[in-house]
């Protein structure tokens, strides 16, 4: 029967080419959308699940509820670790890692390898105690994981910096000099294997934190924070029992104290909104999205869920055509129904046979989107920037697919299965297809279903696209056109001045100014305290940013003083003097700020200025108060331009760099494309959203044009009749195409509440947003339509030119 059951199914699917290429390609996209979902969203889910100890291994957050807000931050002082290790018996070990370029080392670094003289750029940089390696299950290639930042400066390198420094020789031994020191080498110790796409840590380089001291008394002091903690519990240990006694712990006996003895005040309910919290390793790279300094370079759980519903949407709005295309061909398949009941066939027999050819036309459909999907594959990582495989060879896979695709056939034909099968043979042998299956309900639902969802995919897109063109062309506070960033100045030394002079010097140049601080990010950031004078332990300290900047960087980045004056260099007390943004001025209640003075840890310094407020940080954060210093900072050195011939200035620039650093390629980038990457991992995810939502209104419009062609066929007599009564084009034409957009107004009022809701909670994570107007619904409505029209237009359009006595003949 089985046999039988392949074979008449086989016949059918050949029989209708046209519904069967639409219900296989459907699917098939259906099937690589959800495939290349699975695998992404498996790969974001694994990160960090290799390490040996994953689920006793935790990272430590400083969490800020103030307000009912909660604000997570990630940096700890230095006696942190090594603190609780000594007063909790639960902890098995703790580690630090320091990675804030405002250290020296960390960060990105010129290096020099011993015997060579070239200068060679490499980013990647952390300081690390040795417990980080245990914590984190580091495998060594060369040298041994016990011992290799056991030494003060001793220095563990990936294995892909190995090769491409040393080839496959063993560099245990060597020496790397940073930015120029030849005074102070750093011993490779150790040699690591590459972290993993799916590790949250990607350092090539970790230094030995051993005898390492950021500043005089850095390393006790509680008031000083810049590492990143990292525990490891004893397995059966409480997690969330044990983050809330080290919280009521930390906060009362070494925090509070340290900080009032600083100078700080403490508010009475910080025990409240402040606490110190755990979180998991597996959890950071999903669930980091309220840590301000690194939420631009993780993922987030709510997009995860996002791309699982829209692939799982695809699937289910394919297998609604399925559903319609099934029952679109009804009327062909009535008579054969109701013959093979006559000659005795029962109805299980007949939902069998049509169960046969759902899953056959599945399981064809698994295969081509299996195949689908690993075409794709590689663009799909170039969108996502991850790299992703798909697990043939894994022994779940293929059974996986394989009961999917049974799964989907089953569901999918059940309703045409018994749809089809209730047909009474005396009806449909007399005839009167007609009044047995009318019941157009479902089939209508299904379709307001497909829509609803598409138009919330089309709303969605255009609200992500006007909030990311928002961002990259909005007025931000500073002018980042038509400015260069120079790297690794710092390695001019002495000679920074004259480069500066030599550089302001070559037509185009409209001004230079060196600072490691810009509003971009993957630049230097301090934060710190700062109250008003003579407020020291009395007013709540005002946290915000300390930037080195010298005379000419406001002018170069285009920021607007609205009070006040710049620095300037023929004025030696501006070594003293402090320019504040407006949110700090509002902060610190100062309301003429000009000649007050604020202290930073007991140094006063006077305002000389107020610059405008501008975006310093990803529009996700509302502007914090920032201040800036005099000073040098010369790593990034920024360069203006007002020439439009760029390759003649490129060249110019070029040929000063090797006149100045003949070791040393010179490295520039265009601001407007660092901000600009800021967001990279945003775009990612609205390009991904984009491609899907089209696959999605793609398989929804076959939807549509099967629901077409089941009305079509359906009418088609009355269509007939009306023609020969005298019917016009337009007439038949209207008559179809008003049904169809009676759905699609319906998916319209249905799918707007749910756009509005769906968007403006992924847009609360802006601080700095778009409004969501009736317009961006209305341009998603006129788009559903417009796509409706035409998917629906052949279908009206055969109808109406189509011949009334072929149609008529066997009445």
């Amino acid at each position: 029967m089985f046999k039988n059951h392949l074979k008449i199914a086989w016949r059918n699917l050949l029989k209708n080419k046209g519904f069967t290429i639409i219900n296989i390609v459907g699917l098939s996209i259906g099937v690589a959308s959800c495939i290349l979902i699975a695998v992404y969203i498996l790969h974001e889910n694994s990160y960090d699940a290799h390490v040996k100890n994953a689920d006793t291994v935790y990272r430590m957050l400083n969490r800020d509820a103030r307000d009912g807000k909660i604000a997570d931050g990630i940096h700890f002082s230095a006696n942190t670790a090594s603190t609780l290790l000594a007063d909790f018996p639960e902890i098995v070990n703790a580690g630090r890692i320091n990675d804030n370029d405002l250290f020296y080392g960390a960060g990105s670094n010129e290096i020099r390898i011993d015997g060579n003289q070239k200068q060679h750029h490499e980013k990647g940089f952390a300081y690390a105690d040795q417990s980080i390696i245990d914590i984190m299950d580091v495998s060594m290639v060369y040298g041994e994981a016990s011992s290799a930042l056991a030494q003060p400066g001793s220095l563990v390198i990936s294995h892909k910096m190995a090769k491409k420094y040393f080839g496959e020789q063993n560099p245990i031994g060597r020496s790397i000099y940073l930015n120029g020191n030849d005074s102070e080498p750093y011993q490779i110790n150790g040699v690591m294997e590459d972290f993993a796409s799916n590790s949250h840590m990607d350092y090539d380089f970790f230094i030995s934190l051993k005898g390492v001291e950021f500043g005089e008394g850095e390393q006790t002091r509680w008031v000083q924070n810049n590492y990143f903690t990292y525990l490891q519990l004893k397995p059966g240990t409480d997690a969330m029992a044990f983050q809330d006694k080290m919280s009521v712990h930390l906060i009362q006996n070494y925090i509070r104290p340290a900080l009032e003895a600083s100078g700080f005040v403490v508010p009475e309910d910080a025990g409240e909104v402040f606490s110190m919290r755990l979180q998991k390793l597996t959890d950071i790279n999903l669930r980091s999205g309220t840590i301000g300094y690194e939420a631009s370079v993780r993922n987030d759980i709510k997009i995860i869920w996002i791309f699982g519903i829209v692939a799982l949407f695809i699937l289910v709005i394919a297998s609604i055509n399925f559903i319609n295309l099934s029952t679109a061909k009804s009327a062909n398949r009535a008579k054969e129904v109701g013959i093979k009941k006559v000659v005795g066939s029962p109805r299980t027999y007949l939902i069998g046979q049509f169960l046969t050819e759902s899953v056959m036309v599945t399981m064809i459909a698994f295969v081509f989107g299996i195949v689908l999907s690993y075409l794709v594959l590689p663009m799909f990582q170039d969108l996502s920037g991850k790299t992703l495989e798909i697990p043939l060879t894994h022994p779940y896979f293929l059974p996986m697919i394989l009961v999917g695709g049974i799964l989907v056939g089953v569901l999918a034909g059940l309703y045409p299965s018994f749809y089809l099968s209730r047909f009474k043979p005396s009806a449909v042998l007399k005839g009167r297809l007609a009044t047995g299956s009318k019941s157009s309900g479902l089939r209508s639902g299904l379709v307001v279903l497909q829509f609803s969802i598409s138009i919330v995919l089309i709303i969605g897109t255009l609200v992500v696209n006007q909030q990311m063109n928002f961002i990259l062309n909005s007025k931000i506070g500073f002018e980042k056109d038509q400015v260069i960033q120079l790297y690794g100045t710092n390695m001019l030394g002495d000679k920074i001045d004259t480069f500066k002079s030599e550089l302001e010097g070559i037509n185009g140049v409209a001004s230079v100014s060196i600072s490691d601080y810009l509003p971009i990010s993957g630049t230097k950031r301090d934060g710190n305290g700062f109250v008003n004078e003579g407020r020291d332990n009395i007013d709540e300290t005002v946290f915000g940013q300390a930037w080195v900047i010298d005379e000419d960087y406001l002018g170069t980045l285009g920021m607007t003083l609205v009070s006040g004056r710049n620095f300037s260099e023929d004025r030696a007390s501006d070594n003293e003097a402090i320019i504040i943004n407006e949110t700090m001025a509002q902060r610190l209640n100062l309301k003429d700020p000009i000649g007050k003075k604020i202290s930073r840890y007991g140094s006063l310094y006077e305002v000389i200025g107020v610059v405008k407020d501008f975006n310093f940080d990803s529009m996700k954060q509302k502007v914090e108060p920032l201040s800036f210093f005099r000073g040098i900072s010369p790593t990034i050195t920024s360069v203006k331009v007002s020439t439009d011939d760029l390759p003649a200035f490129l060249s110019a620039l070029k040929k000063s760099w090797a006149t100045f650093m003949p070791n040393m390629d010179l490295r520039y980038a265009f601001m407007d494309d660092s901000f600009s990457k800021m967001y990279q991992n945003v775009s990612r995810i609205k390009a991904i959203f984009i491609s899907f939502a089209v696959l999605a209104i793609f398989v929804a419009c076959l939807g549509l044009f099967a629901l077409s062609a089941f009305m079509a066929e359906q009418r088609r007599k009355e269509i007939s009749i009306r023609l020969v009564l005298g019917a016009t084009f337009k007439n038949v034409y209207k008559l179809l195409t008003f049904d169809f957009l009676k759905l699609v107004f319906i998916a319209i009022v249905i799918a707007s509440p749910i756009a509005w809701y769906v968007m403006t909670r992924w847009l609360e994570d802006y601080a700095y947003r778009i409004q969501i107007t009736w317009q961006l619904f209305g341009l998603g409505a006129l788009i559903a339509i417009t796509i409706a029209i035409f998917t629906i237009s052949y279908q009206s359009v055969r109808a109406a030119l189509a011949q009334p006595a072929k149609s008529l003949r066997t009445e």
